[in-house]
């Protein structure tokens, strides 16, 4: 994100090169023209500053030249962005940020309540990819600040799955400064609940009904048991999937076999209706269904919920 051309103190940035403002931006104090309107239009805060109760709003009135604001506090590259963005000069305005960036950015926005404006460009920085965790947690911050709700589920979707530590060790100052300590044990409860959820549908598998004898030959228990030891062999023992990743059980779990029984069966008199249980395709329903239900409600956590799954659409307004 930074250009070390546009940070120069002696310089200006023209956003707008007709910009009747100069924003003055950061302990270098980056000089960045822009155009008063536009952020006016865009931000609560910019639109109080430049009307006429306060005294840059007043220094306009009449002001041959553009009137600076100093602005000491502020990031200079996430309010080079944010203007760019406002501006339309979308060839200022790359498709994709670090996380890091991505977060600073998100900070400013929420101080100047111009994250509308951002609505679509901050939709393309806050893809998850295939980022390593600590970056998908500053993109769960971003994505609260943006208040981006298919964003927030989709990121910590990707937590949830990818990620089989702990998640507090992914805080850190600028995390905790902008989401509630709530995500962090929402992270882990749902985790645990989907981790419990597929050890179910797994040990339910061998109560599948398609191969199923009532009768006393053996032909039901014998695969039970083949898939049991199946199970303990692919590591996919409820007990083992607290030591690897949510995606990568649900992945062994998919391209699990059905097993072939070692053990014979006695001769039945219903043999002609036996038929070997359909494990595999039996519970891909259910592996579909626990993957797609992962990831956290942002409206939920919003409005003080403390249950990790509900009813909310992503795409809800």
């Amino acid at each position: 994100m930074d250009d070390p051309r546009d940070n120069k103190p002696s310089s200006v940035i023209e956003i707008a090169p007709d910009g009747d403002v100069i924003l003055v931006v950061g302990p270098e104090k980056v000089k960045l023209r822009v155009v008063s309107l536009f952020l006016k239009a865009a931000s609560k805060p910019f639109s109080a500053m430049f009307g006429p109760n306060w005294k840059e709003g007043n220094d306009m009135l009449g002001q041959d030249g553009p009137v600076e604001l100093l602005l000491p506090e502020d990031n200079v590259d996430a309010l080079k962005l944010i203007c760019a963005v406002i501006h339309h000069r979308n060839n200022k305005v790359p498709q994709s940020l670090a996380a890091g960036d991505v977060l600073e950015v998100a900070f400013t926005a929420d101080k100047y309540d111009c994250v509308d404006a951002l609505k679509f460009a901050s939709g393309n920085w806050l893809l998850p990819g295939k980022k390593q965790p600590e970056d998908l947690m500053l993109l769960t911050a971003a994505a609260y600040l943006f208040q981006n709700a298919q964003a927030f589920k989709e990121i910590t979707r990707q937590l949830i799955l990818n990620h089989d530590g702990p998640y507090l060790a992914l805080s850190c100052e600028e995390v905790e400064s902008a989401i509630t300590w709530r995500v962090f044990c929402l992270l882990e409860g749902q985790r645990s609940f989907a981790r419990l959820k597929l050890a179910e549908i797994l040990i339910a598998g061998i109560n599948d009904g398609t191969g199923m004898c009532v009768h006393k030959c053996g032909w039901t228990s014998k695969h039970a048991y083949a898939y049991l030891k199946l199970l303990e062999r692919k590591d996919l023992w409820p007990a083992r999937l607290l030591h690897i990743s949510l995606s990568k059980a649900i992945d062994l779990a998919e391209k699990m076999p059905d097993p072939i029984p070692e053990e014979p069966s006695t001769a039945c008199t219903y043999e002609y209706k036996h038929a070997a249980p359909e494990y595999r395709e039996n519970r891909c329903w259910s592996l579909d269904t626990l993957n797609n239900s992962i990831g956290l409600c942002l409206y939920c956590i919003q409005s003080g919920g403390t249950n990790s799954y509900c009813n909310h659409s992503s795409s809800e307004a």
